[in-house]
């Protein structure tokens, strides 16, 4: 429960809209639609582009005009029941629900779902109040301007991939689902191990060679899905040819991980630019290549490694690894066989 006080300081500070980010299933607990604004040519309703915002509420009883601060923290407190009560909000009103995808932050890194995250993981239900900042001019508050404000309210300040990545150490997010030998033309024999992700139900694939040592490092490659490369391309893009040499590299050493990581979304699998490599720099990656790069290793640290040889022909600097208890040892290119070439004496 939220107070009166605590609102308006909130309201004091910001100057923006309230919003309270729920889970998917607080919202369908209490039958919220998305919020739809009119399109005035077309006299037909469209949906409101601003996250996924659901039509805006009231407390039923203990408010007058809905906009006073003890009003808002009425309606709010009524959002973070621990039982839902859909008769006890009315619609329109002076609060905008925003719902969530499931998996917060992990899956779509935009403010509604860290909002949510950092108070489940304070404890608390699943709905969060979150704010727009505004300067003194209703302008945005954006870049530089925010930490500065952060600095001079005495608040702490975290960016969203601060929260993903400590999500990413924190929590189990991969379960060993299947297990099988598996004969492959490029790399013999090796142990096909299945790991399916409790954030988004994709399944991932470890290609195991050997016995791994806990005083040597594993000769690694982490490869992120590129459907329509790997699958029909040629020499370019390159994904296609990599897993192939990868292979023969993990034939020829005395053990190694190929590690094969499903993309979340049929979209990204058919995208041609999608990178095949690990990201570059954990600390600067994108979400999307932060969520790979932590389930890659909590698969090798699944996996009982501690040491890694890493197998990319792009120079890797990947900040962080530590946390999951693993080194990166050294870096070794990708090799490339010898190029067939046929007897031209042959064709004739």
């Amino acid at each position: 429960e939220i107070s009166a006080t605590e609102v308006n300081r909130i309201l004091h500070l910001s100057g923006g809209l309230t919003f309270v980010a729920l889970s998917p299933e607080r919202a369908a607990a209490f039958m919220l639609s998305p919020m739809a604004r009119r399109d005035v040519k077309s006299s037909s309703f469209v949906e409101q582009p601003k996250f996924s915002q659901l039509t805006s509420v009231e407390a039923r009883e203990g408010v007058s005009t809905g906009i006073s601060a003890a009003d808002r923290a009425r309606t709010i407190s009524i959002l973070g029941l621990p039982h839902p009560q859909p008769r006890a909000l009315i619609k329109p009103g002076h609060i905008f629900p925003v719902s969530t995808k499931t998996g917060g932050s992990l899956v779509k890194a935009e403010i509604p779902e860290a909002a949510l995250d950092l108070v489940k993981l304070a404890g608390f239900s699943d709905a969060a109040m979150f704010v727009d900042l505004l300067d003194q001019n209703g302008a945005f508050i954006t870049g530089d301007s925010v930490a500065k404000w952060a600095a001079s309210n005495a608040i702490p300040l975290i960016s969203i991939s601060d929260l993903i990545r400590y999500r990413l150490i924190k929590e189990p997010l991969v379960a060993k689902i299947a297990e099988s030998s598996l004969p492959t033309l490029a790399g013999g024999n090796l142990k096909a191990i299945v790991y399916r992700s409790k954030i988004n139900d994709v399944e991932h694939l470890a290609l195991v060679k050997g016995q791994f040592k806990a005083d040597r490092p594993v000769l690694t490659r982490v490869q992120v899905e590129n459907t329509v490369a790997d699958v029909f391309g040629g020499n370019e893009p390159t994904t296609r040819v990599q897993i192939s040499n990868a292979l023969n590299a993990l034939k020829e050493s005395e053990s190694g991980i190929l590690l094969y990581l499903r993309r979340a979304s049929l979209s990204e699998t058919l995208d041609p630019r999608a990178t095949a490599l690990a990201p570059e720099n954990h600390e600067n990656a994108a979400p999307a290549g932060m969520r790979e790069y932590g389930v890659g290793a909590q698969i090798l640290r699944d996996l009982g490694v501690s040491q890694i040889e890493l197998l990319s022909s792009t120079k890797r600097t990947l900040i962080g690894l530590d946390s999951f208890g693993i080194t990166i040892v050294s870096q070794r290119a990708i090799p490339t066989p010898p190029a067939t070439s046929l007897d031209s004496s042959s064709t004739e």
